[in-house]
């Protein structure tokens, strides 16, 4: 029997398997049967994604049938995207595709596409950017912010900006009054500076990297997010700036990770100290890196947040058992349920909650600080968290 004489379910089975974009448009050109159900196949994605994972690119990229990949710069015919892809919500347009489909043809596929909501922005082209064609997207990734972009701000609720800072953000800040995420990553180690722009009362997630060695504004600038619940704060440096005036009582969920290639070796205890004084309703709290944290400060701190749930203190070389004993005594003492996990026991963090993935997505889907991003590096946190479609 030839494969064209399958009954068509048959065939769909077999489409679904496929999920890399070449092997996709190379099936639609086949026949017109073919072609009928290739679009019968992709009629249900939902994400188009480049497939750049350093640690995979010599195994085969498993992903669920609502996604399409592409990880070649090899040229194929774009005329077709917007017939394969009628339901796309999300869409990576890195330089690889840019390589791959002519800009005319990117810029029809973005135009025909009513519902793209979210755009993850890697390809500039020399005399326009794809993004005027993209007016009504809720969510966006990029390294810059473009005129193009601060038309459609009010409509943004997650921001991604990688290589950018704060202190350049201020400036724009006012195009984004919606913002319910936002990612900064600064790689340039530039200084940061005071942030004294707007107030984001709709932000729920602040994520930051920093790489600047001197005085750190991130949690500063989280003075101006009232409603703020969860920050995912990498520095290189122990040096912050605190407002201890400013209470922060909305805050439940904060990982602060030191990282860089000489990790600092000391830092001040009591500005540490004040910092978390201002978090009262601190439930989940991560410190990955400090180096120099001790015993004592584990016991300060577990009495300074009265509401304080999970303490991971894991790559804290100085912390030991005799903090855990501490945390247990302290739990009957005071009726409290604390779970601290450090070097010696960081394996029952995955037991414990198994709920919370520590994979690298790209793409997750809920949106849920905890759930996606508390036992994340910075570095693999997921571009997009999709809001639940209940």
């Amino acid at each position: 029997m030839f494969i064209n004489e399958l009954p068509d379910d048959c065939l769909l089975i077999i489409f679904g398997l496929i999920n890399e974009l070449d092997d996709l448009v190379n099936c639609y050109k086949v026949c017109s049967k073919w072609s009928h159900l290739i679009v019968e196949r992709t009629r249900g994605v939902k994400y188009l994604v480049e497939h750049s994972d350093p640690w995979d690119e010599d195994v085969s990229p498993r992903y669920p049938s609502g996604y399409v990949y592409y990880q070649t710069e090899e040229p194929m015919d774009g005329a077709c995207l917007s017939t394969l892809f009628p339901n796309l919500m999300i869409a990576e347009f890195s330089c690889r595709f840019g390589e791959k489909v002519k800009y005319q043809d990117i810029v029809t596929f973005v135009k025909r596409i009513k519902s793209v909501n979210g755009i993850i922005n890697k390809f500039s082209n020399e005399n326009e950017s794809i993004l005027q064609y993209c007016n009504q997207i809720e969510m966006l990734s990029t390294n810059t912010i473009e005129p193009c972009i601060k038309k459609n701000g009010v409509n943004i609720k997650q921001l991604h900006l990688w290589n950018y800072k704060i202190d350049f953000f201020k400036e724009d800040a006012h195009y984004f009054p919606n913002l319910e995420r936002l990612h900064i990553g600064d790689i340039r180690g530039n200084l940061d500076k005071y942030y004294d722009g707007p107030i984001f009362r709709r932000l729920e997630i602040f994520e930051f990297l920093s790489s600047c060695s001197d005085i750190q504004y991130a949690f500063q600038f989280m003075d101006s997010c009232p409603n703020l619940q969860s920050a995912h704060i990498c520095l290189q440096s122990h040096r912050i700036f605190v407002d201890g005036s400013v209470k922060h009582e909305s805050l439940q969920d904060l990982v602060i990770e030191i990282n860089g290639v000489e990790r600092p070796t000391s830092f001040d205890w009591n500005e540490t100290k004040r910092l978390f004084m201002k978090y009262p309703n601190l439930k989940y709290l991560s410190l990955w890196g400090y180096m120099d944290l001790e015993n004592e400060h584990i016991e300060q701190l577990v009495r300074i947040l009265p509401n304080l749930v999970l303490f991971d203190v894991r790559d804290c070389p100085i912390v030991t058992q005799k903090a855990a004993d501490y945390v247990q005594g302290y739990n009957k003492l005071h009726g409290r349920s604390i779970k601290l996990y450090f070097n010696d026991n960081h394996y029952e963090i995955k037991t414990d909650w198994p709920h919370l993935p520590i994979k690298r997505e790209k793409i997750s889907q809920g949106f849920d600080f905890m759930k996606h991003c508390f036992l994340k590096s910075f570095f693999i946190l997921p571009t997009f968290l999709m809001p639940s479609e209940d």
